[in-house]
């Protein structure tokens, strides 16, 4: 069983680029929360078809309890905070940060993200690169453009 401590990825001088995956946890449009999760979990949030709560097999847990189920198989269980599990079980759509433009800005609940590109909604980030250099998915020839 998981919990919030384990799927925390927690940045310290010895982690290596690419032990984690940024996240987002999007609703209608609205991003609800975000998260660095370790790679060996991210799986668990992009591959299940469903999510069933299971907080009556933990009456002592003040949260939420989750079950992400793969194919009717069990993927994983993961006790969770109210506010997490409530998303988890409302069908998010779980989206990688690094895929889209401006996800490198996301603070969750002050983005918004339109299925192509993420808005930012506590700061204009219009004047800043839209993708971080070193990202992978940052089109050929993007800074060469953006320094124009």
């Amino acid at each position: 069983m998981l919990n919030d401590i384990l799927i925390k990825y927690e940045v310290d001088i010895n982690s290596v680029p690419g032990d984690s995956v940024a996240l987002a946890w999007v609703i209608d449009g609205d991003c609800l929360y975000d998260l660095p999760v370790p790679k060996d979990y991210v799986s668990m949030f992009l591959e299940h078809d469903e999510v069933v709560d299971i907080s009556e097999d933990y009456p002592d847990y003040d949260g939420i309890v989750v079950r992400f189920l793969k194919n009717g198989e069990v993927v994983e269980e993961l006790k969770t905070t109210e506010y997490f599990g409530t998303i988890l079980l409302s069908e998010p759509t779980v989206v990688k940060l690094n895929m889209y433009p401006y996800g490198r800005y996301v603070q969750s609940p002050y983005a918004k993200f339109d299925g192509e590109k993420f808005i930012i909604t506590n700061r204009d980030v219009t004047h800043l690169p839209a993708w971080h250099p070193k990202n992978p998915n940052t089109p050929k020839g993007y800074f060469e453009e953006f320094t124009k």
